[in-house]
């Protein structure tokens, strides 16, 4: 870490990466745009995109115009990106990672990560990009998230995330990433692509927050010499996601100890929460599209917790998977089966995605 204005690690591929990003998930069409101008005017560096986000158009006019401005240079700037399901394949990677450049208006990203291990909602064929929809659709519509004639996603059994790691070290060695890395990766996974990596495993992006405190990971990655970076570091909210309750009763951003630690500190719970992770040693993805929090979520550097505020979170680590996307769990490289209820029987695809509602 380094100074008060967005620390940095060091990454495996010899990059820096500040340790704060501005996340993009969720963000609606017509605000994205303004939310990422208004966070690289507050400060950010680190931009947090993904295809499947659907709005990585908007994201890149922003960069361009800030930029064009002169209120960053291209090198001051962290952009990472994501290979998505449907483009495991290694002679689908390409192409996957061109359509982003393009909405991102980049010769390249710093960071390119898959996305999920595994390769579902997919089918293997031909590569579906924004450009398809990133929506559920009937197998033969090309979607982002194809769907079988009975409603469930569709999945390629055939394709292998150490296959797909190939494919990514080659976009290095182009040039067109300079850091690859993975997202909801288990530590097993994780573990496997390191061992057989050429180009070193930089990031791991994965959820992580209060009632999700991932330290065995965490340690795992710092032996790894791999930066653990937190999506959710606020625990998502009230969502269509969260498909299993709260052990609390409540979500991170209301729950007694957290709150608790802010009124002690003169902060709110936002800011406690991201202050937490960075003096664990863990990079945060913090997501808004309002102005004024994306400027508390960044006003985390000139103070600390005390020692005994980072300890009270340690009581409420409850394991809580805001994130399961259980939908995909056919798959046998779906990273979290022990997480799935006792004769979990397979539902089918939602009509709301990790991105928002469905077209």
């Amino acid at each position: 870490m380094s100074g008060f204005t967005n620390p940095t690690v060091t990454l495996a591929s010899g990059h820096t990466m500040p340790m704060v990003a501005l996340g993009t998930w969720k963000a609606p069409p017509g605000v994205t745009g303004a939310a990422v101008e208004a966070a690289i005017k507050a400060g950010y560096r680190n931009i947090d995109a993904a295809n499947d986000y659907n709005n990585e158009p908007e994201v890149g006019a922003a960069i361009a115009k800030c930029i064009a401005e002169g209120v960053v240079t291209r090198d001051e700037l962290f952009v990472q990106a994501k290979l998505w399901n449907t483009n495991h394949r290694p002679e689908h990677v390409a192409a996957d990672l061109a359509q982003s450049l393009e909405d991102l208006q980049l010769d390249y990203v710093d960071s390119y990560v898959i996305h999920w291990p595994q390769a579902a909602p997919a089918t293997g064929r031909a590569p579906a990009t924004r450009l398809d929809g990133a929506y559920p659709a009937p197998e033969a519509e090309g979607s982002m998230f194809p769907v079988d004639g009975d409603g469930y996603f569709c999945s390629d059994g055939g394709s292998h995330y150490t296959e797909t790691w190939r494919a990514m070290e080659a976009l290095v060695d182009d040039g067109r990433c300079r850091s690859i890395g993975l997202s909801n990766f288990n530590r097993a996974q994780v573990a496997e692509v390191v061992a057989m990596a050429r180009v070193p495993v930089s990031v791991l992006q994965c959820e992580c927050h209060p009632y999700l405190q991932q330290k065995d990971l965490i340690d795992f990655c710092a032996t790894a010499k791999i930066a653990f970076q937190a999506f959710s570091p606020l625990g998502s909210g009230d969502t269509h996601l969260g498909v299993t309750a709260s052990p609390s009763g409540t979500i991170p951003l209301r729950d007694p100890t957290v709150l608790a630690v802010a009124a002690r500190t003169g902060k709110d719970a936002g800011q406690v929460m991201l202050r937490w992770n960075l003096q664990r040693g863990v990079c945060v993805v913090a997501k808004s599209v309002r102005p004024a929090r994306i400027a508390s979520n960044f006003a985390i550097f000139d103070w600390a917790l005390a020692p005994e505020d980072v300890a009270a979170f340690g009581a409420i680590n409850y394991g809580w998977r805001h994130l399961q996307w259980r939908e995909v769990s056919m798959h046998p490289d779906y990273p979290f089966p022990d997480e799935l209820p006792h004769k979990y029987a397979l539902e089918k695809a939602p009509l709301a995605l990790s991105s928002g509602p469905a077209a």
